[in-house]
């Protein structure tokens, strides 16, 4: 497997992470295959971006008792460019967590799914806005 992932990042992604990791521990929370997925975000160079902090499930949504014991916090922030995974953390965890939803990604712009779950709590069309946020502006979009 010799595919560049490096070179698929989207803009600011790294810079992104590099802020976030000012506020708390920083770590990937993916699904899929349990083999290459993990392949994937090393070959990225996000395992190390995120001090090796990854967890990756068949499906995410399902293990969040896992990510608490694994990473305890009173507040969590995810970002992720499915709707239907940010509905259900929400579910889970209600106020606990603030949704971030970037519109890029093949599910991002789907109209069907768009209209299938209710918005995050911040909307942005671009990872790399996270760069223009704070912690507490970030936190109290969920607030708004």
């Amino acid at each position: 497997m010799n595919y560049p992932f490096a070179n698929r990042l989207y803009p600011n992604v790294l810079d992104v992470l590099d802020q976030c990791k000012e506020w708390g521990p920083v770590v990937i929370l993916s699904d899929g295959d349990v083999v290459f997925q993990p392949r994937k975000i090393e070959r990225a160079g996000l395992f190390e971006a995120v001090e090796k902090n990854a967890l990756i499930y068949v499906h995410k949504e399902s293990e969040l008792d896992d990510v608490e014991c694994r990473y305890p916090a009173s507040h969590y922030v995810l970002v992720d460019d499915k709707l239907r995974i940010l509905t259900a953390v929400k579910k889970v965890w209600g106020a606990r967590v603030t949704t971030v939803f970037p519109r890029q990604g093949h599910y991002a712009h789907d109209p069907q799914v768009l209209t299938s779950y209710p918005p995050a709590d911040l909307t942005i069309e671009r990872i790399g806005e996270l760069l223009q946020y704070d912690l507490p502006a970030l936190l109290m979009s969920q607030h708004a």
